[in-house]
């Protein structure tokens, strides 16, 4: 009875280890008690299924990610379900943890002194400060790592690191495990050259490819975000500048305004000292009737822009709204006072996704009867809501398809856009997006929580 708990106990540790790799791999932020919870369930099936349960191992992840994670795409969970598995398996196995480990659970009906425990608990534990350092040391993110699969420049090798883990997992660790059911754990080739012999070693090949692709992935990735985050800051100061503009634009308005409005007071005091009703009425009709009109006529609500305190988040509706009032749209915009940016969506992220909703607006209103545009930004019940909404050249856009690679209420091909909101929106299913058409009018309603969920 002690043995199957010295047993059941690296067991235990063993699994700990594997779905904290997990956690850091997926970034789902497991509880404790789930992890202990797992930890127990799995180190009891191998307790209960010794000889059958090895070969259903590495798919527990997979399982779990394909019940709890649905809104995954299948390449997300294939990879999360499988990577943490095969990284610590490969681990071990290329230095020798694996083989102490396994000859621990084969002696475990005969032999087994507390010493030998302790030495393989230690021995395990190891691999933690190990594995840290390792990673480190390569510079790989995993919490960057998420946004690869929303690149189709990655596909390709995402794909083949995928279909190597499959391959993996289905054939060399159930070969390796059927070894070591009869004495046999070793899986490399003897190859002759001249009188000597090369043994290569297929675990230890796998594994350098296997972290190779890890660091590809991530160094590529990290090149990409390094571009991206230059593009914005370039269109974030060129939106700034046009906005410093606008506004100096309008401050030369108001003093042109105020000096006009003391021409016309003056005009005004001479006709009334005078007492010439006539030249008053003139001077009403012909001047202060169309001063209204002549300064509102170009410039939307700028104060409202004011109620924002993200500078990248107002730069780029800035220069947008310039935009659409240079195509001569009708602007409306509401932004509640004391406004900031949503808590837990990546800035970059938000500007994306800002950036891209306006210029299909704009765009679309633009080629509109109506010509018109909303803006909306406020909170409500715990949420930050982005409302767009502009007019349409037809009554009704098909909403099911524009999200898709693309498809676009623009037309075939234009939508790229769209599906890059959806890639976007991926990482953060706690995110809500409500796209609407009816009676000439699209809208899109983004609601943001104040905790997002990664």
């Amino acid at each position: 009875m002690m043995a199957i708990g010295l047993v059941f106990l690296v067991s235990f540790i063993d699994w700990f280890i594997k779905l904290g790799v997990f956690n850091q791999l997926s970034q789902l932020s497991l509880k404790w008690w789930r992890l202990l919870a797992f930890s127990s369930l799995f180190s009891g099936l191998f307790i209960l299924f010794p000889d059958s349960i090895p070969y259903l191992e590495p798919f527990y992840f997979l399982v779990y990610l394909l019940i709890f994670q649905r809104s995954w795409t299948w390449s997300q969970s294939l990879f999360y379900g499988l990577a943490p598995f095969v990284l610590v398996d490969l681990f071990q196995r290329t230095f020798g943890i694996y083989q102490l480990k396994w000859t621990t659970f084969q002696l475990w009906q005969t032999h087994l002194e507390w010493l030998d425990i302790l030495f393989v608990v230690v021995v395990l534990l190891l691999f933690i400060p190990f594995y840290r350092t390792f990673i480190r040391l390569l510079g790989i993110d995993f919490q960057h790592m998420k946004k690869v699969f929303a690149y189709p420049k990655f596909k390709k090798s995402l794909k083949n690191l995928i279909y190597s883990m499959l391959f993996y997992v289905v054939v060399v660790h159930a070969l390796l495990v059927f070894g070591q059911s009869v004495g046999e754990m070793d899986f490399s080739v003897a190859i002759g050259i001249g009188d000597s012999q090369v043994y290569l070693d297929f675990i230890k090949i796998y594994f350098a490819y296997f972290i190779g692709s890890l660091f590809f992935l991530n160094t590529k990735l990290k090149e990409q975000l390094t571009e991206e985050l230059q593009e914005a800051k370039d269109a974030q100061l060129s939106s700034l500048e046009a906005y410093s503009q606008h506004v100096e634009s309008l401050y030369k308005d108001i003093r042109s305004f105020r000096h006009d409005y003391t021409n016309i007071l003056v005009s005004l005091n001479e006709a009334i000292k005078q007492e010439d009703v006539s030249e008053i009425r003139a001077i009403y009709q012909t001047v202060l009737v169309g001063t209204d009109q002549k300064f509102y006529q170009d410039a939307y609500d700028i104060g409202n822009l004011a109620h924002l305190d993200n500078t990248a988040m107002k730069s780029i509706l800035s220069a947008k709204l310039m935009e659409a009032q240079s195509r001569g749209i009708q602007l409306t915009v509401e932004i509640e006072e004391a406004s900031t940016a949503p808590v837990g969506i990546e800035l970059l992220d938000m500007v994306t996704i800002l950036s891209i909703f306006l210029d299909n607006a704009i765009e679309a209103a633009s080629l509109s009867a109506e010509k018109s545009l909303l803006v909306a930004y406020f909170e409500d019940q715990g949420e930050k809501i982005l409302i767009i909404e502009n007019s349409t050249a037809e009554e009704r856009i098909q909403t099911k398809s524009i999200f898709s690679y693309g498809k676009s209420s623009k037309g075939e091909g234009r939508g790229i856009g769209l599906a890059n909101v959806q890639k976007i929106l991926s990482h953060y299913p706690s995110i809500r997006l409500v796209t609407t058409s009816q009676a000439f009018r699209f809208r899109q309603e983004l609601h943001v929580p104040q905790t997002v969920e990664i």
